[in-house]
Parts: structure tokens; C-alpha cells; sequence
């Protein structure tokens, strides 16, 4: 049976698979809906292919580049993709985003896999962007641990929390983009290269 994207959402929900929070969603389609120049994607961290879907469903054209380190969800994604035939512009490669190598140009870069890999993504994914490319952080708040360290007493949380703020940060002050922060979902920076 196939699954609809209703069901893909509420059994990645279920089984704790790290998909977006709806409104942060909700925000990532609405932004590639309103800049008609977004054609080629490419997404760091497919988990089972639903954001990927949401996204190649705006426009007929649009094409996708996703990356999957874990050989599990890499099948799942493979699945559902293939369930909503969008697998001839939706491609997934099962490989660490810092490992992948291509020559083509993208106008958005959503990354959303390991946060402490994001500075990491950044510069790899540099050679792929122009000016004008949009880059879009998720979980820049981590569930608001990143502004309130007292919400865990976990060490390696609050380890990985210190690199997501200081990576804030590094967006922030960083003259090669315009970066806007927005409040929404787990906490959104949409970061356009002007150099």
C-alpha cells in the first residue's frame, strides 16, 4: 500500500524520525512558493523523503538533490519518493553531506542533518552556490536549549547547543550573506549569498 504524505508525516512523527516541526514546514514551502528563481534544490539530511517531497511538489520543474547518512531512512526515502513517482526529479544519495561532489549550481541549500556539522556544510557547499543562492538552517533553537541552557542537564546537549549559538553567530557576522533569523518552527536562518 502506499503511503500519502499524511501518513509519511504522522508515522515519521511516531517513530521519533527527525522531521521538520509543521510550522517550520509550513515556512520552508511557503518561502520557495514566494521566489519563483527556485528551481534546483539541494537538501543535507532526507531522513524518509518528506520534505523533499513537500518541496518537489511546488513546482513541476523542480528538481532535488537529497542526502541521507543513514542507510535505513535512505530506503524509506527511497520509498515514498518513488510511491509519489517524483523519483525522477527527487534524487537521493545515501552519503555524509560533507562527502558529496558535484559540480551543479543550486538556488537553495537546505540543510538540516547534524547540527554540529552546519559550518562544515556551509563552506563544502560553497563551490555549489552563486550569488543570489539561499542557504536555509533548521533547528538553529533546538528546542530553545539553545537560548536556555537550563532546559538539559545532558552534557553532550549542551555541547552541541554551544556550537549551534556560536554558528548563529558566525551566520550573523558573516559579509559573504544577508541572514535573516526567524522564531519559527525549531528556529530558521535564511542566509542569501550577496559575495
Amino acid at each position: 500500500m502506499e503511503k500519502t504524505l499524511i501518513e509519511i508525516h504522522d508515522e515519521a512523527r511516531k517513530e521519533h524520525v527527525p522531521i521538520m516541526l509543521d510550522d517550520g514546514m509550513a515556512f520552508l514551502l511557503n518561502y520557495i512558493r514566494k521566489h519563483e528563481g527556485v528551481r534546483d534544490i539541494l537538501e543535507v539530511g532526507t531522513a524518509v523523503g518528506f520534505s523533499a517531497i513537500n518541496m518537489a511538489k511546488i513546482r513541476w520543474d523542480n528538481t532535488i538533490d537529497t542526502l541521507e547518512i543513514n542507510p535505513k531512512m535512505y530506503e524509506k526515502a527511497i520509498q515514498n519518493i518513488k510511491n509519489e513517482k517524483l523519483d525522477d526529479r527527487i534524487h537521493v544519495h545515501l552519503i555524509d553531506g560533507a562527502a558529496f561532489e558535484t559540480n551543479k549550481i543550486y538556488d537553495l541549500i537546505f540543510i538540516d542533518a547534524a547540527k554540529s556539522q552546519y559550518r562544515r556544510y556551509l563552506e563544502h557547499f560553497m563551490k555549489n552556490s552563486r550569488i543570489g543562492t539561499v542557504f536555509i538552517f533548521d533547528n538553529l533553537n533546538f528546542h530553545g536549549i539553545v537560548d536556555n541552557e537550563e532546559l538539559s542537564s545532558n552534557r553532550s546537549t549542551i555541547q552541541m547547543v554551544h556550537k549551534i549559538k556560536k554558528f548563529r553567530e558566525h551566520l550573523l557576522n558573516d559579509d559573504r550573506f544577508i541572514t535573516s533569523y526567524y522564531e519559527v518552527g525549531d528556529g530558521i536562518a535564511v542566509s542569501v549569498r550577496k559575495k
